[in-house]
């Protein structure tokens, strides 16, 4: 069993109100998102080495996301999230900081429509949970195509630059945001619950808005 999977099957009472673990969810979230920015911030003109960026881009998220995972005390968990969001914030701000003077405004523009796409495909999430309970598997299978697709851009240049693929990622990403969201109705609403949660939603909008950002450069690039 996966780490991840083990969080997703996970049963027990409820300790809050489903409205009330919804809410918390959404401020875990708001959080995270607001932590990123501002590590991303402090690192936007920092030029790092290679272990920097494995150190930050690898080895603490996944340090991070295994803790929050694999613990049931929210204390715990929450350390984990912080270890996953602060590091990407921070792996991220030379990123931005690229595309921010390519062209100005970019960032903004793809995080107002990430927010967008992120609050509909959250809602959807709950209000169609028989359509999301049937793709589980296709959704699997199109993120390991694309991890795939992802690795081998790496060693062929033609498929880095190639722009339909960002929309087919944000659109896995987008169903993801769905589909986590529908399997978060289903498990006990429960504080440490929420945190796992967010670790994968977070995992997910990010994920959405780097295609977006890329295809909104790919498009300034086109004029």
């Amino acid at each position: 069993m996966s780490v991840s999977s083990a969080v997703w099957e996970r049963s027990g009472r409820d300790t809050m109100t489903r409205s009330a673990f919804y809410f918390v969810l959404g401020a875990i979230l708001a959080w995270g998102f607001a932590a990123t920015a501002m590590a991303a911030k402090v690192t936007a003109s920092w030029h790092m080495n290679i272990l920097e960026i494995l150190l930050l881009g690898l080895g603490l998220p996944i340090l991070g996301i295994v803790i929050s995972l694999k613990s049931e005390n929210p204390a715990l968990s929450f350390l984990g999230y912080h270890l996953v969001v602060v590091p990407f914030g921070m792996i991220l701000g030379p990123t931005l900081a690229m595309y921010e003077l390519a062209k100005p405004g970019v960032v903004y523009d793809a995080a107002c429509l990430t927010g967008v796409v992120t609050a509909v495909m959250a809602a959807s999430g709950t209000m169609f949970p028989d359509f999301y309970k049937s793709i589980g598997g296709a959704l699997f299978g199109a993120l390991s195509c694309l991890v795939v697709v992802s690795i081998l851009s790496l060693f062929i240049p033609a498929l880095a630059g190639f722009t339909p693929i960002h929309y087919i990622a944000a659109g896995i990403f987008a169903l993801y945001i769905g589909f986590d969201m529908w399997r978060a109705s289903e498990l006990p609403a429960t504080l440490d619950n929420a945190i796992d949660v967010a670790v994968a939603l977070y995992l997910d909008v990010i994920n959405l808005f780097l295609h977006i950002l890329q295809i909104y450069a790919d498009s300034s690039s086109d004029d």
